[in-house]
């Protein structure tokens, strides 16, 4: 009988240098896909490090006591998370099949999707997750009740119900509910949630009093202080139907979505990081995206090794 092909640590610290790469925003999504198609057995060693990724985080206070408790008085080094990851990802992975504590949570299930495509998830708990292009979310246990956004964007339908509430982590925040429709968004640094019906609580990374967000309702946070404001409903999760709606939305924000939509690594010069945009990009292809919004924010456009610079028009 053939042996059948197994993991080789070689797929293993490929798929963990991909796994830590694709958090940029300047990602390199095509040769990620390239990678993969390579051969079937990448698929199952990035999601083997994706399980690893989520149990080291949900239990990293733990993993850095044992660190201490191992290391020598004098070490006041704190291991970071790729030495946790990366330090014995092979045996990292075999313990989370016998450890208890890493899957206490049950089964882990990761989803992705590439530059231009859209995917529609039916979770177990009545939950439908409409994810869009260069966007992962991580899904633990069979009920699905806690889910993190790892990049990019989602749109959330909630069945009600009272009996339990769903968890959606996303760069350190934490937005719960018991049976509504909203988007969330990691992008640019940024930190983005939208309301179309019912209510979510949202607590920030610091801990602080949980903020709610009422439906017409949207919340953005990075680099400053939140700002929670007014955006109609139909706008919430618009690109689901073809078009990027934004309301007074922070600059880096439109340009890590136009990035996802595009292909194309798209920075901000920090003279516009504080610039908010208005309006409505048709989305077609995502070839003209940059170009539109540049028309319609009268700035500039550099060309940079693969992909473009946003900067201030010259004057005039």
């Amino acid at each position: 009988m053939k042996a059948r092909p197994e993991i080789t640590e070689q797929m293993l610290d490929e798929a963990l240098a991909w796994h830590m790469t694709l958090e940029a925003d300047d990602a390199d999504w095509d040769g990620y896909t390239a990678w993969l198609e390579a051969d079937p057995l990448h698929r199952d060693a990035f999601d083997a490090v994706a399980l690893v990724d989520a149990a080291v985080m949900d239990n990293r206070t733990a993993i850095r006591d044992l660190v201490a408790i191992r290391q020598p008085e004098s070490s006041t080094a704190s291991p970071s998370r790729r030495w946790m990851l990366g330090g014995a990802i092979a045996a990292a992975i075999a313990l989370v099949f016998a450890i208890p504590m890493l899957r206490k949570d049950g089964a882990v299930s990761t989803y992705r999707t590439a530059p231009g495509e859209s995917r529609d998830l039916a979770l177990a708990n009545g939950t439908n997750v409409t994810l869009s292009p260069a966007s992962t979310i991580i899904v633990t246990g069979k009920d699905a009740a806690k889910i993190e956004l790892a990049s990019g964007e989602a749109y959330f339908d909630v069945r009600h119900d009272p009996g339990r509430t769903l968890t959606v982590a996303v760069n350190g925040y934490q937005v719960t509910d018991i049976g509504t429709r909203f988007v969330v968004n990691a992008a640019g640094g940024q930190f983005h949630v939208g309301v179309s019906e019912g209510i979510v609580s949202v607590t920030s990374p610091d801990g602080g009093r949980a903020v709610q967000i009422n439906a017409g309702q949207q919340m953005f946070s990075g680099g400053g202080a939140a700002t929670i404001s007014s955006v109609p409903a139909a706008d919430i999760g618009s690109w689901r139907s073809g078009r990027l709606s934004y309301s007074d939305a922070p600059l880096p924000i439109v340009a890590a979505d136009i990035a996802r939509y595009s292909g194309k690594a798209i920075t901000v010069d920090p003279s516009l990081e504080k610039k908010h945009f208005s309006g409505i990009l048709v989305i077609g292809d995502g070839t003209r995206l940059v170009d539109d919004l540049a028309t319609v924010m009268d700035i500039r456009v550099s060309p940079q090794k693969d992909g473009y610079r946003l900067g201030a028009a010259a004057s005039r």
